[in-house]
Formats: structure tokens, sequence, C-alpha cells
């Protein structure tokens, strides 16, 4: 056994030592000694002593390294005339290469049975084909997802957050997984979640609208309104499909945070997805800067009807604010289907809400409650109520709420949390607590939060901005837009601009 051994370990340095000495043999073309035949013989076939098997335990094994030595009656010779003496390297590398695949197989194997021991979904062309060891890192991804979704279910967000980062570090072309934890990082760790929200925009563009879209609503919740800004005039620069609800998002950032370097950027920009907007910014920046008249003027001299949707609804919004409702609902009205039914009753609210036309505000109020209570009806009234609290208003869409009752869940959870914003806003706790007994019996609302969104609303909270609570709060757009303008940042200072 232990000249086996030793043999074996022969086999392994002589196949490259062996041939490289024949190789450089049969380089020099015999100007040097052959490196394996004994110098003393005659150098011809089937005489020649093998110099290179003289520590080999047994010499039969040399064979493996060089075919040329063959048994006589003599004993062990060479087959080959000197001159003939060659390497063989086809054998070497397929010992190596045989050893070697051996050695991977065996490892890979082993890594597929505990693979599948632990539970990671993956099969074993996924372990043992180079080109599909992505699929492994995949695997392990979805499997980490799994348990951070069951860990969710069962309300351990501690571990659920650990298995989300550990799904994404292992897998970052997950793009379901980094969105998760994008999302459930927002709330608590928002540096951490703008890095994956960045990172997802850029390594999976095909998903850019869906990743900008829940970024800007992590961001608006949390009244970051710098970072609104600068996502909403790239989402401009880029040429989104959605342009008009990014300029709104700008505009209304902008007028939050004071800032409007991103509105001269957009305006001063050569692309053809910002040069249409150059009306819109120049009133904006009038406004802005006080120059109510000039704006105004604007606001007068200009085709909306030229611009994106959200050119109308500026002009109609802007001539409500300052008053002028006969000419918001005149301009409302030229504007035909430029504006969906929703917008168009929005801004009907409003006209007829800051003009204190009772009877025709009543009776768009009619219209809405008069159909089947939809989700779009609680959340056009309950953002009315927030900018314009109305108890009569509040009390029937209360009424509808309980006659009509829509079922609590994922896609019902952001009017029914409108609506405890509305009763908040309103003072009116009854409503508040029934409403908020509904969400918490639908699991979407625990003690803490249901505490803090009411200590928020009664004003005995620590904080006077919306935005301490609004992050946990699953509401519409719409709605969130209403609360930051009911319940605004401190007053901003001067208004920063370019030089």
């Amino acid at each position: 056994m232990t000249g086996w051994f030793a043999d074996f370990f022969r086999l392994v340095w002589g196949l490259p030592y062996w041939n490289t000495r024949k190789s450089w043999f049969r380089l020099r073309r015999g100007r040097s000694p052959c490196p394996c035949q004994s110098p003393s013989d005659s150098g011809r076939p089937l005489e020649t002593h093998c110099d290179a098997v003289v520590h080999w335990a047994k010499s039969r094994r040399f064979r493996r390294v060089c075919p040329l030595l063959v048994e006589t009656p003599g004993g062990w010779r060479c087959s080959a005339h000197t001159a003939d003496v060659r390497p063989f390297w086809g054998r070497a590398f397929a010992y190596y290469g045989g050893a070697l695949t051996g050695l991977y197989l065996i490892g890979a194997i082993a890594a597929f049975i505990f693979l599948r021991i632990v539970g990671y979904p993956v099969n074993i062309i996924q372990v043992t084909w180079p080109p599909s060891w992505h699929r492994v890192g995949e695997a392990r991804g979805w499997f980490f997802l799994d348990k951070a979704r069951k860990a969710f279910a069962a309300n351990r967000t501690g571990e659920a957050l650990l298995y989300l980062s550990n799904s994404y570090e292992f897998d970052p072309s997950n793009y379901t997984a980094g969105l998760t934890l994008a999302k459930t990082l927002q709330a608590g760790q928002p540096v951490p979640s703008n890095r994956i929200y960045e990172r997802l925009l850029r390594e999976h563009p095909d998903q850019r609208e869906t990743t900008a879209e829940e970024w800007f609503r992590a961001l608006v919740a949390r009244g970051d309104f710098a970072s609104i800004q600068s996502l909403a005039r790239d989402r401009i620069l880029d040429g989104t499909p959605h342009d008009s609800v990014w300029m709104r998002a700008l505009v209304f950032a902008t007028r939050q945070s004071r800032r409007e370097n991103e509105l001269r950027d957009l305006r001063d920009s050569p692309v053809p997805s910002a040069a249409v907007w150059r009306p819109l910014i120049d009133t904006e920046l009038l406004f802005l800067s006080g120059q109510d008249a000039a704006a105004r003027a604007r606001l007068d001299g200009t085709d909306w009807r030229r611009l994106p949707p959200y050119g109308i609804y500026y002009q109609v919004s802007q001539l409500i604010a300052l008053g002028d409702v006969f000419a918001a609902l005149d301009q409302l009205g030229a504007a035909g289907g430029q504006l969906d039914a929703e917008t168009r009753v929005a801004l009907q609210l409003s006209a007829y809400a800051r003009q204190g036309a009772r009877r025709p505000f009543q009776q768009q109020v009619d219209q809405l409650l008069g159909s089947k209570l939809s989700l779009s009806t609680v959340m056009i009234l309950s953002a009315q109520l927030i900018r314009q609290p109305d108890p009569v208003i509040l009390d029937r869409l209360y009424a509808r709420l309980r006659q009509e009752p829509i079922p609590f869940n994922a896609d019902s959870a952001g009017i029914y949390f409108s609506f405890l914003c509305a009763a908040g806003v309103q003072g009116d706790w009854i409503k508040f607590q029934d409403i908020g007994q509904i969400i918490s019996d639908g699991a979407g609302l625990t003690p803490p939060l249901y505490a803090a969104v009411e200590a928020f609303f009664r004003g005995q909270s620590t904080s006077s901005r919306i935005v301490s609570v609004l992050p946990a709060l699953p509401l519409p757009i719409e709605v969130t837009y209403a609360l930051i303008e009911r319940y605004p940042a401190p007053p901003p200072g001067p208004l920063k601009s370019s030089p």
C-alpha cells in the first residue's frame, strides 16, 4: 500500500515533469541528452533501459506517464529509438482533467444535497453546469423571500426584514425582493431604502415606472420634497409616459420646499419632453416669487390645451385658488375629455366649495352618492373633506359606508384610511373610532399606530407635521396631497433659486 501511494504521488508530479523534459528534448532536436533513457545503453528499441522508473515501486505504473515503456524477457525497456522519444501531453491532460472533473462532480453533488436539505429549490443541472450557476443564487433569493413572507404573515417583522436582506443579497436581480425590501425600510431607515430604489431604477429599466411610483409614494409620505423634485425632474427628462403625474409632483414639492432650482433646470433643458412644460414652469415661477398679476396674465394668455393634461388641471386649480371660480369652471368645461372623470369632479367640488355655492356643491355630492358606492367616490370626497371640512357631507359619506360596506382588503384599505383622516380633521371622534375599529378588525391598524394617528388629529402629538404618521398609512396620493397641504411643514425661508 505504501508503494502504491508513493507511485501515485510520483504520477502526479511525473506527468508534467517528464513531458516537459521530453518536450525540451524534442525542441532541441537531439542536441541534449535523452532525459529518460539510460545513456550507457545503445538507444535502440527494446534494448535500452528507462531511467525514469528507477525509483518507482512498480515499473509498469510508469506506463501511465509514458506508454513507450514495454515489458521484455529481459525486463522493462523503452520501445522507441532515442531520436523518437516524445512527450504524451494528451495523457497528462486526460488524467488531470478526469481527476478534476471527478472532484468537481463530487463537490457539486455534495453541494446539491446540502442545498436541497436546507430547502433551496435547486436542481442538479443548476448546481453542476457552470452557465446555470446564477440560478442557484436566484433560488436562494426566492427561498429567503418566501421565508420573509411567512415571517411577515406571522407578524415577525425583524425576522422578515433579515430574510428580505438575505434574499436581495443572494440575488440582486430579484426585483420583487429589492422592491419589497425598499418599501419595508422606507419608514424607519430612509437612507438605505433610497439607495435600493436608486439601484432598482438603474438595474431594472423595464420596471422603472413602477419603481419610481413606489419611491415617490415613500418620499411624499416622509415629506422628502427635495428628493421628490429630483426624481420628478429626472422622470420628465427621461420622457416618461406619465409626465402629467410627475409634473404635478414637481410643482407640489416645489411649493412645499420653496426650492425652485429643479423647475429652472427643467425649463432650461433642450430635451423635448421638458420644453413642452415651459409655459407652465414660467407661470409657476411667477407665482412662487409673488408676482400674481403677471402669473394671472399668463394663465389667461396661454393655450393650456396644447400642454399635456396637467396643463388644464394647473390652470383650473390656480384660477380656483385665486378665487376666479367662474373662469375656472369655464376652462374646465372647455377642456372636454382632456381630464378624466375623477379629476373633473374633484375640481368641480373644489370650485363650488371655494365659491360657497352650496346648491351645486350638494348636487355634485348627490350625483356621487346616488350610484353604487365606489372606491373613487370615497377617495374624492375624503380628499375634499380634508381640504374643506363639512360635517354634513361627512355624515352622508359615513352613512353610505355603513349601509353599503366595502370589504376591507388590500385594495380598499386606502379609502378606509382616507375616511379615518377626514373624520380626524373634522374632529368627529365617534366616526373616527368606528372606522378605526373596522380597519383594526381587518388587521390594517395596530393599537400603537391607531393611538399615534388619533393623537395627531387631537393635537396631542409631539409633531405638528402629518408626515410623522403618513409613512404608516396606505393612502391614495390625492389624499396624501390634501393632508400635507392642510398640515404643511413650518413656514419655509425665502425662495431658493439659481443665480
